[in-house]
């Protein structure tokens, strides 16, 4: 018998914990989270991205979601996928009615990040049980990496991480294949991040059949033809050079790869790395979970946070939002070394962030970069991610593998 990937798992399979019971669980600390993060974002300023997002609003409001890439903005040009600028004109309006745009954006990420913690929590119940299920669940929802990013920072990662999770949901758990191509679409919408994911979804949808592909690449190419037709059609260039060869905004990223090479007085592989060769990174984290998806098409969610979390671990730019990108699927790879992830970034984003905002009352934090303390701690985090990582690849390509959803079977009930 074909394994489709939705038998329950052990506790389910032995009626020990309901799992309504336990996605309540999960709700329940999600909203309280989401509570206290849009109470931190309604009685905060935020970071310079705050700045920055009030300009592109402004942009918006002037020349469209299409002709803000051309505008010039005093510190920074517009590097955001077209779909983003029809979320601004949105933003506008509810600047026109009393509400702020840091607010906005904030609050978007926060409900982004319900979304992904209810979507952990399904993708792990079919593959572990209730009981792990819960702890990934709530281990997101309580996420104080989700919480400084989402509820303080503003910035749009938790939004596209919720969509490619969403979209690995879809199409390996719930045969939604169209639904699911046009959830990955939107998150490209959102951030070009979620490129290292495509290739693997493209491939579960192909291994699945060609409905499945046909539906799949159809929700798909819709949505990328609605949100980014237009834009390229009429600016292409500006599209092709701030969005799709955006490169990061520190020229000296203080992460990883690219900090190793710091400590060795910068050789001359650093400047190469962070040129083409983040071009090289991201084909070997697409490609790399394109290939396992081939041949263990049952392990496709878990290719999908691989993809992601790798292309962290390699990232030759880096911001502090970017460790969203590991957070949430790290859950799929190994729960504890995911919380061990999670409560070592979280510690030093709460004090690098009080460190910006010069005391423990958080309001603006008009600094920016990591001291030297705080250079090493982040070392560590990445050394932490990198035991994820390899934990990861091992559970993935030993455990028994479960194969591709066929649609004959329908949409699976939740209980």
């Amino acid at each position: 018998m074909v394994e489709t990937g939705l038998e329950a798992g052990p506790e389910d399979q032995a009626g020990a914990e309901p799992a309504t019971r336990a996605r309540r669980q999960v709700l329940a600390a999600a909203a309280a989270a989401l509570v206290a993060k849009l109470f931190l974002a309604a009685t905060t300023y935020g970071t310079r991205d705050v700045n920055h997002w009030r300009d592109f609003v402004a942009g918006v409001r002037r020349a469209g979601p299409v002709g803000v890439y051309r505008l010039d903005f005093p510190a920074s040009y517009y590097n955001h996928p077209p779909l983003m600028g029809h979320v601004l004109e949105v933003v506008a309006v509810l600047e026109r009615h009393g509400v702020s745009v840091g607010f906005s954006i904030r609050a978007l990420a926060s409900l982004s990040d319900v979304v992904s913690a209810l979507v952990v929590f399904e993708l792990v119940r079919t593959r572990c049980g209730v009981t792990a299920a819960r702890w990934a669940g709530i281990g997101v929802a309580l996420s104080p990496v989700l919480f400084v990013i989402s509820g303080y920072h503003a910035n749009t990662d938790p939004v596209f991480c919720a969509f490619v999770l969403l979209a690995a949901l879809l199409l390996a758990d719930r045969g939604r294949p169209g639904e699911a191509g046009a959830a990955l679409g939107l998150a490209l919408g959102v951030k070009v991040v979620a490129v290292v994911a495509v290739p693997a979804l493209c491939v579960l949808a192909l291994r699945q059949g060609r409905t499945s592909a046909v539906r799949f690449l159809a929700g798909f190419a819709a949505v990328l033809a609605v949100t980014w037709g237009p834009a390229v059609l009429r600016d292409w260039t500006a599209v092709r050079v701030h969005v799709l060869e955006y490169a990061g905004s520190n020229d000296r990223p203080q992460w990883g790869v690219m900090q190793v090479g710091h400590w060795l007085d910068d050789p001359g592989w650093v400047a190469a790395f962070s040129g083409h060769g983040r071009f090289a990174v991201v084909m070997l984290c697409a490609g790399g979970a394109a290939a396992l998806v081939w041949f263990r098409p049952g392990r496709a969610a878990e290719a999908v946070a691989l993809a992601l979390a790798t292309f962290l671990f390699l990232s030759p730019a880096f911001g502090s939002q970017y460790l969203v990108w590991a957070v949430a699927g790290a859950y799929l790879l190994d729960r504890l070394w995911a919380t061990v992830f999670g409560l070592a970034a979280g510690a030093v984003l709460l004090e690098t962030y009080t460190r910006w905002n010069g005391s423990l009352r958080w309001d603006y934090a008009d600094q920016w970069g990591f001291d030297h303390r705080e250079v090493v701690a982040l070392f560590v985090c990445w050394l932490i991610l990198g035991v994820v990582l390899l934990r990861g690849v091992w559970s993935t390509g030993s455990a028994p593998s479960r194969g591709p959803v066929p649609h004959a079977q329908g949409r699976p009930r939740l209980r």
